[in-house]
């Protein structure tokens, strides 16, 4: 779901200065800074309040932004006053709408963009995420038609998704595969992976062992952060929304902001200190001071937004994994939540999730292996120097007997017991991740062992995990 660059709109202003303003919204926009890219379209509405694509544009940014569907409403409201027919208005409504949990909506507005321009492929990406498709359903023809036709590389992935899930749906597993793997082999992004290994080094290497024991958290804040964090698909959005319908506590979604202020931290400690090494200049910038500056910035950026005020603050950001020492550094009680699911289903779940941007390990089988080696290599050692400290939770055992981990987790965030963590799909507020529609659901168990259904296709994945005898030593640890 994003702006688009037509340029339509009234010329109240010269169409240079309209399709110069429009690209700038869209590289804040694709940065994930929504709140910048709203300006913009904000701007372009005060001088020419009929501009549909800022109109749009607009609207999508007050969802991620804010999330106001009520104001992005109104905004596409006035944008099919204005242009009825157009099938990117239609579409984007299917997303706002998908994204806020009104599915039945969402499905209707997908498909009249569908009837508009069968050739719209998020519409049918906003279509499949939102139903479960039955056989004989329009949308084989309608996609199958669409994928004969010239359309870019781009339009083909999301179709070829889209069918994936629809396929999936119908339990037709062979086909549902062959077109989640279209999709990937369509996409330009192959994985380098060369550079995860090293990286987990450099984590295991600083925080040793003895630098880890000294680490007991720069600061207490108010709010309290509590991170979930994983493997993506792992069922950190699950947990997310079973946690977030205790009335003491809030989410903020997937936020970026405190790997991206303990990046700065590191690259400046290191230009400060050329003359020792970098685990070692890393360390002593590790001070209380620094640590707590780092605590109360995040809070500050991540707090506008929470879904309510609330105690706690859930940051489910899944690869939050890489930064377990320095959340261990600067929070002295916020939970770390590990959520963890096996290999084969995480990995499956990962390669048949289109992600918007990055995860270019997900594109192919042999990949995603590695990376989740890596992983649970990384994980391991967070366990061994953080002893106590990270709260690990079975997707399995959370989804067939709930009660007794979601006890042990409120127990461990010091928590009182809330009826209302049983019942997720009750929870409100926008879901922005891959997992929306399922989120929405009464917790199922449908999804475990769904390796299975596939294991035909999945010998390049086992073999890069390290062979079943590697799988059946994870799930036989995991489960001690």
């Amino acid at each position: 779901m994003t702006p688009s660059d037509d340029t339509s709109g009234s010329a109240r202003f010269p169409d240079g200065d309209r399709a110069d303003a429009l690209s700038r919204a869209r590289a804040l926009f694709d940065t994930a800074d929504y709140r910048g890219a709203e300006a913009i379209y904000l701007d372009l509405l005060a001088r020419d309040p009929n501009h549909v694509t800022a109109l749009i544009g607009a609207a999508v940014c007050a969802s991620r932004a804010r999330r106001d569907v009520t104001g992005a409403m109104t905004l596409l409201d006035r944008a099919e006053a204005l242009a009825p027919r157009n099938p990117h208005l239609h579409q984007t409504r299917a997303a706002l709408l998908n994204a806020a949990g009104d599915f039945d909506g969402a499905v209707a507005a997908a498909r009249h963009s569908l009837d508009l321009d069968p050739h719209w492929a998020l519409a049918y990406v906003n279509l499949t995420d939102s139903t479960k498709i039955a056989p004989g359903d329009p949308v084989f023809a309608q996609a199958e038609t669409a994928l004969n036709a010239d359309l870019p590389v781009t339009d083909r992935v999301l179709i070829h998704f889209a069918l994936g899930k629809a396929y999936q749906d119908c339990g037709d597993w062979d086909a549902a595969f062959t077109h989640f793997k279209a999709g990937n082999d369509g996409k330009p992004d192959r994985a380098d992976m060369t550079g995860f290994a090293p990286a987990a080094d450099r984590q295991k290497g600083l925080f040793d062992q003895g630098f880890a024991a000294t680490l007991t958290g720069a600061t207490r804040t108010t709010p309290r952060p509590a991170f979930i964090l994983g493997m993506p698909r792992s069922g950190t959005t699950l947990l997310e929304r079973m946690l977030a319908a205790h009335p003491e506590v809030s989410t903020t979604g997937e936020r970026p902001e405190f790997g991206r202020l303990t990046d700065d931290l590191i690259r400046q400690a290191q230009l400060a200190r050329r003359d020792l090494p970098p685990d070692q200049a890393i360390r002593a910038a590790l001070t209380r001071d620094n640590c707590a500056t780092i605590a109360r910035t995040y809070l500050q950026a991540i707090l506008p937004h929470a879904d309510r005020a609330a105690p706690v603050l859930i940051d489910k950001l899944p690869l939050n994994f890489w930064n377990i020492g320095m959340i261990a550094a600067v929070f002295e009680t916020a939970p770390i939540m590990h959520i963890r699911r096996h290999p084969l289903d995480t990995c499956l779940s990962n390669y048949m999730a289109n992600f918007e941007t990055g995860l270019s390990y997900s594109t192919r089988l042999d990949t995603l292996g590695q990376y989740f080696r890596i992983y649970d290599d990384l994980m391991q050692h967070w366990d061994r120097v953080f002893p106590g400290r990270i709260i690990a939770v079975n997707y399995e055992d959370l989804v067939t007997d709930p009660e007794p981990q979601l006890r042990r987790i409120l127990a461990a965030c010091d928590l009182d017991w809330s009826d209302a963590c049983l019942r997720p799909e009750e929870t409100g507020g926008v879901i922005a991740t891959a997992s929306r529609w399922q989120a929405r659901q009464k917790v199922y168990q449908s999804s475990v062992q769904k390796w299975r259904r596939y294991e035909r296709h999945l010998d390049p994945l086992v073999a890069a995990l390290g062979g079943m005898s590697w799988i059946e030593g994870h799930e036989a640890r995991r489960f001690s």
